[in-house]
């Protein structure tokens, strides 16, 4: 484990060809951040990205993924960031509270990178254990937690549950401390509560919910233009999960977005509308910073709404942006 040091030639190369219209401000990058004695990036602040839609997609011409946050309320495009260019991936748990920092692996390492005008500036670095397991051992699936640390799990291949280990980001130079064992994504079959013909397939790894496939039969209804079904990936909480259905409107049971929330004790699931079903495609539901609101990408652009379902979904000025990219969260 070491705090990278930054060599001249490569933050030359990392600052060029980021002034597009679609990338970060060249003028902005150009400041440079701090470099101490020992050359090492030294953070400017601890402020973050602005709250908003995070969309990334990938700068070809610097080989770097760029991340643009926009306000859904005005479609005012707020800020733009580029991330080192072995990063690969961009969700929510990936960056810290303030998304001032970024989690990531590479060449089976655990790094940190820190955001320097509008740059995410590798900080740290930490070679996996090689104690655990067969093979070579390494780095997966980093989240920054509540209390500000990092953890990943470093194993073997996808078989193995492998080993929890934690990283301080303000401590480079701390060894990995070791917070047990991991455990391995598994399936757990439930029903929807109420519901006799139904099939909720929860997948779990240990006590945290990953994802759910949400099936069923309509009361009456028969197995070909009766049944209905979910993807539910994105969390509101630990427990509760927003549901997008690509079927038709017809067969949409609980509306086009739904929120469903677990109960592994009890074995049940239950499930509610959020959004009415639509005939539109390419839907995309992102829960708010507040876990109140509900925003939603189709087709036809961009809506929000409330997440009890009591009103109806409304059109946002975003929707007049012509956004590229992958749309990752709302934060």
């Amino acid at each position: 484990m070491r705090r990278v040091t930054v060599v001249c030639a490569v933050a030359a190369v990392l600052l060029s060809g980021c002034g597009d219209g679609d990338g970060p401000s060249a003028q902005g990058a150009s400041t440079g951040a701090p470099v101490s004695d020992g050359g090492v990036i030294e953070p400017t602040g601890t402020s973050g990205l602005p709250s908003g839609i995070m969309v990334s997609k990938k700068d070809f011409s610097t080989d770097t993924t760029v991340f643009q946050v926009y306000d859904i309320g005005t479609g005012n495009l707020l800020t733009t960031a580029a991330a080192p260019g072995v990063f690969s991936g961009g969700s929510r748990q990936e960056f810290d509270a303030t998304m001032h920092r970024l989690a990531y692996v590479a060449d089976c390492a655990l790094h940190v990178a820190t955001l320097n005008d509008s740059m995410y500036v590798p900080s740290a670095r930490w070679q996996p254990p090689q104690a655990f397991g067969e093979g070579k051992q390494c780095f997966n699936d980093p989240a920054f937690g509540e209390d500000g640390r990092v953890r990943a799990t470093v194993r073997g291949n996808d078989f193995e549950p492998g080993r929890v280990m934690s990283v301080n980001p303000d401590e480079p130079d701390s060894a990995p401390r070791d917070e047990g064992a991991g455990s391995l994504r598994k399936e757990k079959l439930l029903r929807i509560s109420g519901l006799k013909e139904s099939d909720v397939r929860v997948y779990v790894a240990g006590d945290r919910i990953t994802d759910l496939l949400v099936s069923g039969l309509k009361p009456g209804g028969d197995w070909i233009t009766g049944n209905f079904s979910y993807k539910c990936n994105e969390h509101v909480d630990a427990t509760s999960l927003l549901c997008t259905s690509s079927l038709e409107s017809a067969r949409q049971y609980y509306g086009s977005v739904a929120l469903a929330t677990v109960d592994l004790s009890a074995g049940t699931v239950t499930v509610k509308q959020v959004a009415p079903a639509s005939e539109s495609s390419r839907l995309t539901a992102l829960s708010a910073p507040d876990g109140n609101r509900v925003a939603i990408r189709d087709s036809t652009g961009w809506y929000v709404t409330s997440i009890d379902g009591d009103s109806s979904p409304t059109r946002q000025p975003l929707s007049d942006q012509q956004i590229v990219g992958e749309t990752r969260f709302w934060a």
